[in-house]
């Protein structure tokens, strides 16, 4: 019987000894795949060149997820200049710019588009509406 366990114990040793990973290229591979999450997974803001805004005081702001290929699309003016129709027009002309210039087919909304009103720092009642959207290659 004891030379049945230290049969089997020396068998597993050696297996185990056989198919373990090296360590130097486990760290290196490691050192790859933190690499790789931190330039996927941040959120990049861009702000386009061609705003396509009929109203001087408004802007709009794109924040980016590359890894899942989902957009945020902020317009915002003031409350006495919003307007709906403006904005939704804005947002679609600047996606289909960022659209073309990421080669991306198409697109599609996440949620349903948002609209928030709120006073800034300096006491101006401010108009932000945002959209959610999905592209695909």
């Amino acid at each position: 019987m004891k030379k049945l366990i230290t049969f089997v114990t020396c068998l597993t040793l050696f297996c185990a000894g056989m198919f373990a990973a090296p360590v130097e290229n486990t760290l290196d591979n490691v050192d790859a795949v933190e690499k790789y999450d931190k330039t996927k997974t941040t959120t990049e803001t861009i702000i386009p060149e061609n705003q396509h805004v009929t109203d001087k005081n408004a802007t709009v702001k794109i924040e980016y997820e590359p890894m899942y290929d989902q957009a945020r699309i902020y317009y915002e003016t003031l409350y006495v200049t919003y307007d709906r129709g403006e904005a939704m027009n804005t947002v679609i002309a600047v996606l289909q710019d960022f659209q073309k210039e990421r080669k991306y087919y198409s697109y599609h909304y996440i949620k349903d588009d948002t609209v928030k009103f709120y006073k800034d720092d300096r006491g101006q009642r401010k108009a932000v509406y945002s959209s959610k959207v999905k592209f695909t290659r």
